[in-house]
């Protein structure tokens, strides 16, 4: 399936259309169904405004938000977008994701951040502009750094966060801060969360991560001197793990997982 991206809709809404409306980090879905909405499925559901984010397979696709306390009609269900890999196709769920950051970043910018007006979406780039003062917002994106640490052939570096499902570890990650390089970061937070020393990072590849607008940066890197102590607030454990003595790992549509399973 192919996606292409557009700013505005060149034709009127049909039912064929695909509409993707998200309260929190969940999306509107036809029970059990394992495809994306169609207009005609969510229409009495579906704001005055909605952001376009391009075409799908050749149809249009539109997203935005509604309030969580909004009632479905029978048919109808709401799906963590996390929980949705596997249940609808890769290219689907990325273009989820997509949308997901789309209606958010609308969502969050419809008053100017220097004046206070209102603003309107502009039809000829991605942005929404002040009525007032013709400020203008373009998407947020923020680059977070991840990083697999290894020692030797056999072991790797994993914590683990509060947040996370029971047993899971993952790959160590942070946000870039202002003026830093992505290997600049990777080396802060190696430091900050682990208290050990590594080479040089290596580029690993990307992904983007819709929650809520991150860009994450992968990267491989070998314990280089230390031993791990880690005083990160965020993290309830940290441990070096053998292959044959794994713990639960991050789902398959992480970069954190495909880190991991590169290693393997």
């Amino acid at each position: 399936m192919a996606f292409e991206t557009a700013i505005s809709r060149p034709d009127t809404p049909h039912d064929d259309d695909i509409v993707l409306l998200f309260a929190g980090d969940a999306v509107v879905l036809e029970s059990a169904a394992t495809t994306l909405p169609r207009r005609g499925a969510v229409t009495g559901l579906i704001p005055t405004e909605t952001v376009h984010v391009g075409r799908f397979d050749g149809a249009a696709v539109d997203a935005a938000r509604i309030d969580h306390a909004t009632a479905l009609p029978a048919g109808l269900e709401i799906a963590p977008l996390r929980a949705l890999h596997g249940r609808i196709d890769d290219e689907a769920w990325a273009l989820a994701g997509r949308a997901f950051q789309l209606a958010e970043w609308d969502r969050t910018h419809r008053y100017c951040g220097l004046c206070g007006a209102p603003t309107v979406l502009r039809d000829d780039e991605r942005s929404r502009a002040c009525s007032a003062c013709d400020f203008r917002a373009y998407p947020r994106h923020s680059p977070a750094v991840i990083v697999l640490i290894t020692r030797g052939e056999n072991e790797v570096l994993l914590g683990r966060s509060a947040r996370f499902p029971a047993g899971m570890y993952s790959t160590l990650a942070g946000f870039v801060d202002p003026g830093e390089s992505a290997e600049d970061a990777v080396r802060r937070e190696i430091r900050e969360e682990a208290g050990i020393e590594i080479t040089e990072p290596k580029w690993f590849g990307s992904q983007s991560w819709a929650f809520p607008h991150s860009l994450m940066l992968g990267f491989t890197a070998e314990w280089a001197a230390g031993e791990i102590c880690s005083d990160d607030d965020e993290l309830e454990d940290l441990q070096w793990f053998t292959r044959e003595a794994l713990p639960l790992l991050p789902p398959p549509a992480s970069i954190a997982r495909r880190l991991l399973d590169s290693w393997l």
